[in-house]
């Protein structure tokens, strides 16, 4: 379904609801395609690590010094 942007910003509610009932509702500025009012879609959470750690668990567990940490404090 294709609507102008104005009439989408006038009845945002209805056209909310159609795409939530699983309607894809097309708004469209000076007669093109703008964006899409699609449903929600929960995606599962990722539980992989963004990068493979760089330290080794050796260096990460190592015992700090005082001068490893002077100006933090």
């Amino acid at each position: 379904m294709n609507v102008a942007i104005r009439e989408a910003k006038n009845n945002f509610s209805r056209y909310g609801n159609l795409a939530h009932a699983g309607n894809r509702v097309t708004v469209c500025k000076n007669g093109k395609p703008w964006f899409d009012l699609v449903p929600h879609e929960t995606r599962p959470r990722s539980v992989e690590p963004i990068a493979k750690p760089t330290l080794s668990e050796s260096q990460a567990t190592a015992s700090v010094e005082a001068h490893d940490i002077e100006g933090w404090l």
